[in-house]
């Protein structure tokens, strides 16, 4: 007997990226080719992104790309900072805990507009101060709270790896992508493992968007002691 955790339907009915009429000379641009690199992104994934795909989406040579973007890596610093740039800040005059329920909302909006790209967000340095407005949102919410900068990092890093992977875990169920600890009891009795087989059910029922917001929680509670504990020193 076996127990899985729902996903998303899969991507199978994704839309191909027609490939466009070959461009008029001095017409490409570097923000046309971030901008059909993040369209083939969302469409075929990470791997199907190559400079050779890029050009023919654009209808011009591969060689041509590289007189705007030095290589593909470049391209790929750009692709998201364009989609960092729709990031939405928080109104610094919120409360810190509603500040920070902001920004992890507008995290999880982004990923899930962009699930095949999240995994190369989650884990690239932000490059730029386009990319580096979701961290920079934090810590002044985190420094609103009180926070000595000891417990201001411990925060901030907390919130990171919660966010990390609870997205990591719904954008992979929204591609299509194996979970990474699918609830599958394959030959195994209950009696081995009596947690998992008595909360089965609900473990398949989860929903992501309110476990999501449960889980940031527990974490805002935990933040919400730490912050006393500051101010009473």
């Amino acid at each position: 007997m076996g127990y899985a955790v729902p996903r998303q339907p899969r991507s199978e009915n994704r839309v191909a990226v027609p490939s466009r009429r070959p461009l008029p000379r001095g017409t490409l641009t570097p923000p046309l080719i971030v901008g059909a690199a993040l369209e083939l992104i969302d469409a075929e994934g990470l791997d199907g992104l190559t400079m050779r795909r890029l050009a023919g989406v654009l209808g011009c040579e591969a060689m041509s790309l590289y007189k705007h973007v030095a290589d593909k890596a470049t391209l790929l610093t750009m692709v998201i900072d364009e989609v960092m740039a729709d990031f939405r800040a928080p109104d610094t005059s919120d409360r810190w805990d509603d500040r920070l329920r902001a920004v992890a909302g507008e995290v999880r909006r982004l990923a899930l507009a962009h699930p095949h790209l999240f995994p190369l967000v989650a884990v690239q340095l932000p490059a730029s101060s386009v990319s580096m407005a979701p961290v920079e949102a934090l810590l002044g919410a985190l420094s609103a709270a009180g926070l000595d900068d000891d417990n201001l990092m411990h925060a901030f890093w907390a919130l990171v790896a919660y966010l990390t992977g609870a997205l990591l875990a719904e954008t992979a169920a929204v591609v299509g992508v194996e979970q990474p600890f699918p609830f599958e009891l394959s030959g195994e009795e209950p009696t081995d493992t009596p947690h998992v087989a008595r909360l089965a059910g609900r473990l398949a029922a989860s929903d992501y968007a309110v476990e999501f917001e449960s889980g940031l929680q527990l974490v805002l509670d935990s933040i919400a002691v730490r912050a006393s504990e500051s101010s009473d020193h």
